[in-house]
This record gives C-alpha cells, sequence and structure tokens, in this order.
C-alpha cells in the first residue's frame, strides 16, 4: 500500500430484474441510477483501489436481481467486495454475486488498514434443524428490520479485531449506529455498537447505508459516513429528494480517513420536495404499512 488506500462506496442499489419497475415507477430506475454513477466515477472508480457496496444489493433478494447487480458491477475495473443488507437474502446473495472481479469476502487487508465486512442482519437469522443459521421463513420479516448483530456477529468483530496485523480497523456495514433518522434509528443495535467500541479502540469509523439519507456524524468518537441510495435519496433537514450517488475515501498510513460525497445532478433527478407523509415516515411517525394505505388511497381517488 503507498501513503493512501482508497476506496468507492455505493450503497442501496436495489437491482431490479429486467423490465420491472421500482416501487411502481415511485422509486428511481436504478439500472438508470447505475449506468449514470459509473459514467460519472469512470470505470476505475475515480483513481480507487476498491469498489465497496454495503448492502441492499437487490431489491428482493431474488437470483435474476442479483445476476442484473453482478452484471452491472462487472463493469468497474477494479475488485468489488460487497456485504449485505436488509433486502439480501442470504442463500441468494452468498450463491450469485460471487464471480471474477466481485466478491463477499468479509476481511480485507490493505497496509496499515483492516476492513472489517459486517453483517448487520446476522442477529435476525433463524436456527434451522441442522444447526445453520438461515434466513426468517418470511422475507417479509427481514425487508424493513434495522439492524441487529446478535451474539454471534459480535464475537466474531471482537475476533477479528484480535487477529488482523494492520493497527487501523474500518467496518463496513450496511445499517448505520444510531442514525439521525427517527425510523432506522434502534437503541438495542446502537447498544450493540457501543458494547463493542468500548473495548476496540482500533476501530476507527463506519461506511454504511440502508437510511437513503448521506449524512456524517460521529458515534463513540467515531465518524460515521452513510452513503446516497440508488433507488430513492433523500435531504430530511431541508425536506427535498436528491439525487442518486455515491462516496469516495482515502485512507491514510497515519490511520486518518477523509470521505467526499458524490451526487449526480442531473434533471433525471430533480431536488423536488418530499411529500409531507414521506417526511413522517421517515420521522418515525409513520409505519411502512399506514403509508401504503396513504398511497393506496390517492391512487383510488
Amino acid at each position: 500500500m503507498t501513503d493512501v488506500f482508497r476506496v468507492m462506496q455505493l450503497s442501496d442499489t436495489h437491482f431490479l430484474g429486467d423490465g420491472a419497475i421500482a416501487e411502481g415507477g415511485f422509486a428511481y430506475d436504478t439500472s438508470e441510477a447505475f449506468d449514470a454513477v459509473l459514467a460519472h466515477a469512470g470505470r476505475g472508480a475515480a483513481g480507487a483501489d476498491l469498489v465497496v457496496v454495503t448492502g441492499d444489493v437487490a431489491d428482493h433478494g431474488l437470483p435474476s436481481q442479483y445476476r442484473h447487480a453482478a452484471e452491472a458491477l462487472g463493469n468497474f475495473d477494479l475488485p468489488v467486495n460487497i456485504c449485505p443488507g436488509n433486502h439480501d437474502l442470504d442463500a441468494t446473495f452468498t450463491a450469485t454475486l460471487g464471480r471474477p472481479g466481485l466478491s463477499t469476502t468479509r476481511v480485507i487487508e490493505a497496509g496499515v488498514w483492516a476492513f472489517l465486512f459486517v453483517d448487520s442482519n446476522a442477529g435476525g437469522m433463524e436456527t434451522d434443524e441442522s444447526g445453520r443459521q438461515v434466513d426468517p421463513q418470511d422475507p417479509l420479516e427481514r425487508l424493513h428490520r434495522n439492524g441487529t448483530l446478535g451474539a454471534r456477529e459480535m464475537a466474531w468483530v471482537r475476533d477479528m479485531c484480535d487477529t488482523v496485523d494492520a493497527p487501523n480497523v474500518f467496518v463496513w456495514v450496511h445499517h448505520p449506529p444510531a442514525p439521525r433518522v427517527p425510523m432506522a434509528n434502534d437503541p438495542d443495535y446502537s447498544t450493540e455498537w457501543a458494547a463493542l467500541l468500548a473495548g476496540l479502540p482500533q476501530v476507527k469509523g463506519f461506511g454504511a447505508g440502508h437510511t437513503h439519507i448521506p449524512d456524517v456524524y460521529e458515534f463513540h468518537g467515531r465518524e460515521v459516513f452513510v452513503a446516497p441510495a440508488l433507488k430513492h435519496c433523500f435531504d430530511l433537514e431541508n425536506k427535498t429528494w436528491l439525487p442518486p450517488g455515491y462516496r469516495t475515501f482515502e485512507f491514510g498510513a497515519d490511520g486518518s480517513v477523509a470521505s467526499e460525497l458524490h451526487l449526480v445532478e442531473d434533471d433525471r433527478w430533480p431536488r423536488n420536495l418530499m411529500g409531507t407523509a414521506i417526511v413522517s415516515l421517515f420521522n418515525g411517525e409513520l409505519t411502512f404499512d399506514e403509508l401504503a394505505e396513504i398511497v393506496a388511497r390517492r391512487q383510488a381517488q
């Protein structure tokens, strides 16, 4: 590694199968958004050494969606490493994404840095009759779930931090701890991370997604960088939609982390005002089911 290791981060790509329309046209065309991001960053991802995708790769965890994702992500001229989100089902995610140039490796070391790819859905897995950890029988249980590590994943994080040679650790994970979005802020999940960080001073920060609201904030002395999404993206402070985009990172040999947000400004994705119901959803004042009922009533009028 030279003095700086560079990473491009994508998140919440929500790829669909051919001809499918995201949320009946309410969301962005994720293939179009990806193509715009690829053109913006270039196949070399603006000089990055690695592309990281922090979950919700597929919209509903279907094999056809992962095949589409793999084809799109294969356009980069550098390695791509992926961790799962709550829209990714474990069996299909594992079976269909691994191919030359793409991987779901859980630890990558680069000089003075070790990157851990954490599964923030692990605490919601079930144990089948053979003792394997599997997804819940009803995939909808996972679809709108916030993060949960569980004892096994917490132990894995501790073990990896103790095992890697690098003095600096950075966590890539779908769900950010204690996000500044009420709907996505699960106190139990944040407590899990707080307990881990208390004994892991080598962890320097987080790169995450999930909220569809890009942000940078501090959690227990570590910066949390939240990437924009490709499906739909929002600015909750100004209550507007945002264009799709990505983040770039520079990891210094001195243990420093710097990140820049990139949004693909285009007439296809205007910064229109968010609807009041969507704002209420993000503020935790409406549930997904209640929002769906409101949308159905409006469509029936």
